[in-house]
């Protein structure tokens, strides 16, 4: 009791709440290149899974968390916590501070804890309860999986990759392909730092193609992004579709003491997806799209196998309710299944009412909640291959305002893959329509 009290207090003590929640592409880092490939934290050093117990439960809202035990070592780093699998909405509150409240319970959600801790012992807890915008969840369908599966916290230095953006496209002469990659570098430092960043890139069949350190200074207390523009001298014939997924593999890092740090590996086709004229492109080329709706409910293997057999089928093109573990792209990248992305935006009552609040779409006073859960869909994934357009919602979303603010901001960021609004009924807000 004692415990939620307090937590319940931080909260109402608070009358602006800084926001840390991070929109970016979902990662984390590792120690050793080896373990990078392998996707195995056991050899990384500042890797913790977080797995909250129970504490205690008041009313409807149920306190979980965990104590953990914060080194020395952590104290020139960022840590981050990712969270996924929570079943309810939440607020989560860091040695009885709030660092922020979350209605999406389907969208994994990615925090900036360093603010909030301290050496020692720190106590991470959330507080999970009914979601004040119930009926944006109405129409999704809910995850099968163990509560909390797939949650952690890892720290990353202060001087550290924060973000990336990369392609591989044709170049202008059509005849090789070209890496585009940016890296979006964080300096928490008081004053200006000198930042190394290393990448490398193999083949499909796992050639070594292109490799190089690249040296920039960041500002104090700010960030700055690498631009890279290199050529890869690549044929055509590697270019990524749903008949040929192949895939290169791209590692980043950064080098600090004269040694690699903080390996990031990332998996990305060549060629991109456009629309025109109403339809779907891929590599310039009109897509005969065959959809199923499709949610990763279990575990990787059993979707693997899943998707594999929709393939089978004829199925080309997923359409989940809400944003997916980052495991699903990963299997969709591999398999060359292509994947339209929704944001959790799935209201169904008086979708038809236009009236200004008669469905949430036009309630102008959710549009930051219809805005966060476009930008966590968006940022999170944005690097992957499958994904080949992006719904502000559902099938019965509604339309209105929000959906128009949502339209706006997404096509600001995307320029390129099509922005669709299923219910905008030949409003402007939808790039193309598709059969759902």
């Amino acid at each position: 009791m004692k415990r939620l009290l307090l937590a319940l207090c931080a909260i109402a003590s608070l009358d602006i709440v800084a926001a840390q929640q991070v929109y970016r592409t979902e990662f984390s880092v590792f120690d050793l290149r080896e373990a990078a490939l392998k996707n195995d934290h056991s050899q990384t050093e500042r890797y913790i899974r977080f797995a909250p117990k129970s504490f205690e439960a008041v009313g409807k809202v149920e306190v979980v968390g965990e104590k953990i035990e914060l080194p020395t070592a952590w104290s020139d780093y960022n840590v981050y916590l990712h969270i996924q699998n929570t079943i309810k909405a939440y607020d989560l509150v860091v040695n009885e501070q709030l660092v922020a409240s979350v209605e999406d319970s389907y969208t994994p959600a990615d925090f900036l804890l360093s603010p909030y801790l301290r050496q020692g012992s720190n106590e991470i807890l959330l507080l999970l309860r009914r979601s004040e915008v119930i009926e944006l969840n109405a129409g999704a369908q809910s995850n099968l999986v163990e509560q909390f599966r797939g949650s952690y916290l890892f720290a990353q230095h202060r001087k550290h990759i924060y973000d990336y953006d990369a392609r591989i496209v044709p170049s202008k002469n059509g005849k090789e392909l070209m890496l585009e990659l940016d890296v979006v570098v964080r300096n928490d430092f008081n004053f200006e730092e000198m930042v190394q960043v290393g990448y490398d890139i193999y083949s499909p069949d796992n050639k070594l193609i292109d490799y190089a350190v690249r040296e920039f200074t960041v500002a104090g207390r700010s960030v700055d992004t690498l631009h890279i523009r290199t050529s890869l001298g690549e044929e055509m014939r590697n270019l990524w579709s749903t008949t040929n997924p192949k895939l290169y593999r791209l590692t980043l890092y950064t080098k600090r003491d004269g040694k690699p740090r903080e390996y990031i590996v990332f998996r990305l086709g060549a060629g991109s997806s456009t629309f025109a004229d109403g339809k779907i492109l891929r590599n310039g080329k009109p897509l005969a799209i065959k959809t199923a709706r499709y949610n990763a409910r279990t575990t990787y293997a059993e979707a693997l196998s899943e998707i594999k057999a929709l393939r089978a089928k004829g199925i080309n093109t997923l359409l989940p309710d809400n944003p997916q573990p980052e495991w699903f792209y990963d299997i969709c990248d591999s398999v060359g299944m292509y994947v339209i992305e929704r944001a959790n935006i799935n209201p169904v009552e008086e979708s038809e009412n236009r009236k200004i609040g008669g469905t949430p779409s036009n309630n102008p006073q959710l549009v930051g909640e219809y805005l966060a859960r476009v930008k966590a869909m968006y940022y999170r994934t944005r690097n992957h291959t499958c994904i080949i357009a992006y719904a502000l919602g559902g099938d019965k979303a509604g339309n209105g305002y929000n959906m128009y603010k949502a339209y706006q901001w997404l096509k600001g960021v995307e320029k390129e893959r099509a922005v669709i609004c299923t219910s905008a009924d030949g409003e402007w807000n939808s790039d193309i329509q598709i059969d759902n």
